[in-house]
């Protein structure tokens, strides 16, 4: 039994090192911040395929959330609440790529939420 307390501490501790991890962007997630900025005040037609992208990108982010006591971060704002949030970002941070604003808009509703 005192074998397998050591096992638990070594298991519990191993997932909080495999957190920090590289993905591949994908879709509207790559472009630069200027150009969400562009097609958002030429209202544009991929103006709603870079809005779908970052819902989506909200539903997957925040199902993998886990905050005790919280099921959605994003419920208590409306679509547009998310999308003027990222006009804001992208427009201070015009070099930036979109996912790293949408990154930065997880952790304040996350902060939020908490």
């Amino acid at each position: 039994m005192r074998a397998g307390i050591p096992l638990l501490g070594i298991a519990l501790i191993l997932p909080l090192a495999a957190t920090a991890k590289t993905i591949k962007v994908r879709g509207e997630g790559l472009a630069p911040c200027t150009a969400w900025v562009q097609e958002h005040d030429r209202k544009s037609s991929r103006q709603h395929v870079q809005d779908s992208w970052l819902l989506g990108y909200v539903n997957a982010a925040t199902g993998m959330l886990e905050i005790p006591g919280v099921e959605d971060v994003s419920w208590p704002f409306h679509n547009i609440d998310l999308v003027m949030w990222i006009d804001d970002y992208c427009s201070s941070h015009p070099e930036e790529p979109i996912i790293r604003a949408a990154d930065a808009l997880m952790r304040d509703l996350a902060r939020r939420a908490q």
